[in-house]
């Protein structure tokens, strides 16, 4: 089995956040050509846009109501909540949610996750329109729906823009699109009077991994419109297409939380109050309760159904949007360095594979192997293979110097006597 080099990641930040974030990309045993001209085709962006529909109302309440009362039992098990109140005090009790709570919010908006057709992919040709004719057909695949014009194309061009090359702009209609679902997390923020005080709260509410999307109504459809969507021209046989995708703008209209507490003690900055607390003797010897001071920076309290919950009830005005494109596979002539990758199935890759398992075993006939060394002696065993290729050892394993790897790249570059590229995208042997 071929095995690869480990690549490590480097840590962004003292917080370790580089072995969770970023990219991760090693390209160390992949050698490049120089830089050279090639023919290459690529998706050239003609049109690029976006229109908003009109708005959808759409009332949420992310508890379940209690037989029409201006009350909320525990939450609806689709939805969790995090509740983060800050104003404790290391002289004091810190602050705790309970039953009486008042809520006053002074800032909320939604963080979108999902919007898209339900089911997806639920659009079709008929619904698409350029200029008022269908178009040919509308695929979809990974979030995004594309368009295919080569039938609609020849109808709609102008001919005062096809005799000079520009492309034609005109009239796109998505008609009826939808039902939609949507996921999100709304958070809110402000004041909450709570125990006898006033503290700041921030709470955010969401769905559970495995819960279902929030579905709109299914009477909730949406049109959107571009008038100036600029198509170009057919190229031997290769017309344009049209990708769109969808989003949406969430607004919270006259939101508020409703709590309900089901047992005596409150929810504090832990799951339960004998978390938090401990008994021990004041200065007078008399017990007390004393909160540690770490609790009163910040106090995140997390919501216990066993205790209380918070609700979130309010109307919802969604906008969706749509994101349009128009694309088509165009030439270019680039100056760029190609990757020297052998041939699937060809000896040249068996070869490489197998002299790369050698080196990570320990190699029977290679005990001497290097990572990359510049020894001409190990290099001159592996000429004559397509590549001047030199495998490379695990770098963990012989502590590699990164400057003589590149010197070591830099130098089989130069000396490739299997071939030479010549020009745009071909080779001479």
């Amino acid at each position: 089995m071929k095995q690869h080099r480990s690549s490590v990641a480097r840590p962004l930040s003292r917080n370790c956040l580089g072995h969770t974030c970023g990219t991760n990309i090693d390209t160390e045993g992949i050698d490049f050509t120089n830089k050279q001209s090639n023919l290459v085709y690529i998706d050239k962006v003609f049109s690029f846009n976006e229109d908003t529909a009109s708005p959808i109302l759409f009332n949420l309440n992310t508890g379940v109501p209690n037989n029409g009362l201006n009350t909320v039992l525990p939450n609806n098990s689709n939805f969790m909540v995090k509740l983060f109140l800050d104003g404790c005090d290391c002289s004091i009790i810190p602050c705790t949610l309970t039953a009486d709570a008042v809520f006053e919010i002074d800032n909320s908006f939604v963080v979108l996750e999902y919007f898209n057709t339900r089911p997806p992919g639920n659009i079709n040709a008929g619904q698409v329109t350029l200029d008022g004719f269908p178009v040919d057909s509308v695929s979809y695949s990974n979030g995004q729906y594309t368009a295919k014009t080569a039938n609609v194309l020849p109808r709609v061009q102008k001919d005062r823009c096809l005799d000079r090359g520009l492309p034609t702009k005109a009239f796109f209609l998505i008609n009826n699109a939808g039902p939609w679902d949507f996921r999100a997390t709304f958070v809110l923020e402000g004041t909450v009077t709570t125990g006898g005080r006033l503290c700041r709260f921030r709470i955010e509410i969401s769905g559970t991994p495995d819960s279902p999307n929030i579905s709109l109504p299914p009477g909730s459809l949406s049109s959107f419109a571009i008038r100036d969507l600029s198509l170009p021209c057919a190229i031997n046989g290769v017309a344009p297409d049209i990708n769109f995708q969808f989003t949406a703008k969430i607004s919270l209209v006259n939101p508020r939380l409703v709590v309900n507490c089901g047992l005596r003690h409150p929810v504090m900055g832990r799951d339960a109050v004998s978390d938090a607390v401990e008994n021990e003797a004041d200065i007078n010897g008399n017990s007390a309760q004393l909160f540690p001071c770490f609790l009163c920076l910040q106090c995140p309290t997390t919501i216990n159904s066993a205790n209380c919950t918070v609700s979130l009830v309010t109307s919802l005005a969604i906008e969706p949007v749509v994101h349009v494109e128009t694309v088509r596979r165009t030439l270019f002539c680039l100056d760029a360095c190609e990757g020297l990758l052998p041939c699937q199935g060809s000896v040249t890759a068996a070869e490489i594979e197998e002299d790369i398992e050698d080196c990570i075993i320990g190699g029977i006939d290679r005990p001497d192997c290097r990572c990359e060394s510049n020894d001409s002696q190990d290099r001159s065993k592996h000429k004559g293979r397509g590549h001047d290729f030199f495998p490379g050892c695990i770098e963990d394993e012989f502590d590699c110097d990164r400057n003589d790897q590149e010197d070591s790249r830099t130098s089989n570059k130069q000396k490739r006597n299997a071939f030479q590229f010549h020009g745009s995208n071909g080779c001479s042997w």
